[in-house]
């Protein structure tokens, strides 16, 4: 997976959802970046990383966040996840425990009840999702995912950009198709939400008050699943990075702070 390093101290691990990229996170490192390590990610089949082989199921996608640790010889981090990066979050810390310092879950979309757009439901169904996709992928990047934003960002068209990069043409179609139909997701959820109980580290859940993705109701949800979590919601829409940096920096850094001692630090 290819990801950024910036900043120095204890180490901090951020995961985007779909369909961003680690550049998600720009607005809010720039923030972090004077107090702790910020190492944000590709995930596989996004941004500049390739897919996996198989399926991006979330289990394979902890696996994939564990090798990276290993490779940069960490011995804990704390990891934030948002939307299906939360997702990803909840397996690794549930997975990997001894690895986990905190962890933050910005617009969790972690139960079976989740309701997705109705239009995913046609693209997931052979044949007509296969005609939908190139009109798909044009509508997300033609003013679809800027709609969703609450309020201009600097630099977010670079931002945005880099999202559409594994989107473009055809073969951009054919990734959104592959990100939408590897596995049901009840299924996925449904497991997800399993997890939750057998938690075993400081969590922080974090939600727009306006999210239109996830409903708000889920992040009490989570936090009453989790053992010790607390919710925050936060005046921002689906995309916390970008809406609100300044007040989702302000409460990850108080969050993660709290963990300075409990894990080696990264200089640079």
């Amino acid at each position: 997976m290819l990801y950024r390093l910036r900043g120095s101290g204890p180490p901090v691990l951020f995961l985007h959802g779909y369909p961003t990229s680690g550049r998600l996170w720009d607005p809010v490192v720039e923030r972090l970046a004077s107090r702790l390590a910020c190492i944000a990610v590709d995930l596989p089949g996004l941004g500049a990383s390739p897919p996996l082989p198989g399926p991006p199921d979330p289990d394979a996608m902890a696996g994939e966040v564990e090798a990276l640790r290993g490779d940069l010889a960490l011995p804990a981090w704390s990891v934030v996840g948002h939307d299906a990066g939360a997702v990803v979050a909840v397996h690794y810390a549930a997975r990997y425990p001894e690895r986990m310092t905190r962890l933050a879950l910005l617009s969790p979309p972690l139960f079976p009840d989740l309701k997705p757009p109705w239009v995913f439901g046609l693209l997931r169904t052979r044949g007509i999702g296969d005609v939908l996709a190139p009109l798909a992928v044009l509508a997300l990047w033609n003013g679809g995912l800027r709609a969703m934003l609450d309020r201009p960002t600097p630099a977010l068209d670079d931002i945005l950009e880099d999202f559409r990069r594994p989107f473009r043409g055809l073969a951009g179609a054919r990734r959104l198709l592959w990100l939408l139909r590897w596995g049901d997701p009840n299924e996925v959820l449904a497991r997800t939400a399993a997890l939750l109980p057998r938690l075993a580290v400081p969590t922080l859940i974090l939600q727009g008050r306006r999210d239109s993705a996830v409903p708000p109701s889920f992040a009490r949800r989570a936090a009453a699943a989790i053992p010790g979590a607390r919710a925050v919601e936060l005046d921002a829409g689906h995309f916390l990075p970008l809406d609100a940096p300044e007040a989702l920096a302000a409460e990850l850094e108080m969050f993660l702070a709290r963990g300075e001692g409990e894990a080696s630090g990264i200089s640079k």
